[in-house]
């Protein structure tokens, strides 16, 4: 439980701590999408004990939006935003039910996580969400690949970001469970199905 909280906390941490940093550069140098949270989503759910493995990641992801949205002078809460959730929601469940299978099915998931989010995501902005111009997407495929295309960018920083941490969030459990169960194994949830 205590390496829950202690990734959760480094998660958070970090979120905030980037977004920062990504407003000091220039739009084409900046990472967007860098984040923690389609990681801590799909591990979560295999390495979280089930009772935090959806919950724990999702409240968060809504503690640091209403941080960054507050410092940001948006509105506390956005309803499409429901859409992120929900796709979090989704990789955590997909994990759960990883946390049973193979390593074959566990880096699948792996690889998929970042493309899920990308396709789901911004199918909702597409329903719901602004162009960059500002206005909404026309209701029609050319509107939906127009919001595919101008999404590319944050795909990169999404495959960066869950892939990256993945690894970290999976190098500090190995190295914790390989460390002592006698003497380290109380900070580790229950990791059997």
């Amino acid at each position: 439980m205590i390496l829950v909280i202690l990734m959760i906390l480094a998660t958070a941490a970090y979120r905030l701590l980037s977004h920062n940093w990504n407003a000091t550069l220039s739009p084409e140098n900046a990472m967007w999408n860098v984040a923690p949270f389609g990681a801590m989503a799909l591990l979560g759910g295999i390495y979280f004990g089930r009772k935090y493995a959806l919950w724990v990641p999702l409240a968060a992801l809504a503690a640091t939006d209403l941080i960054l949205n507050r410092l940001m002078g948006y509105p506390l809460f956005h309803l499409p935003r429901l859409i992120d959730y929900g796709v979090f929601a989704m990789i955590g469940l997909v994990g759960l039910w990883a946390r049973s299978r193979g390593r074959g099915i566990k880096v699948g998931a792996a690889v998929a996580t970042p493309f899920a989010f990308y396709l789901i995501s911004n199918f909702g902005v597409w329903l719901f969400g602004l162009s960059l111009a500002n206005t909404p997407y026309p209701k029609t495929f050319a509107g939906l690949a127009e919001c595919y295309t101008a999404a590319l960018p944050f795909l990169r920083g999404t495959l960066i970001g869950d892939w990256a941490f993945m690894a970290i969030f999976v190098a500090v459990v190995m190295l914790v469970k390989n460390t002592s169960q006698e003497r380290l194994g109380w900070l580790v949830a229950e990791t059997k199905a």
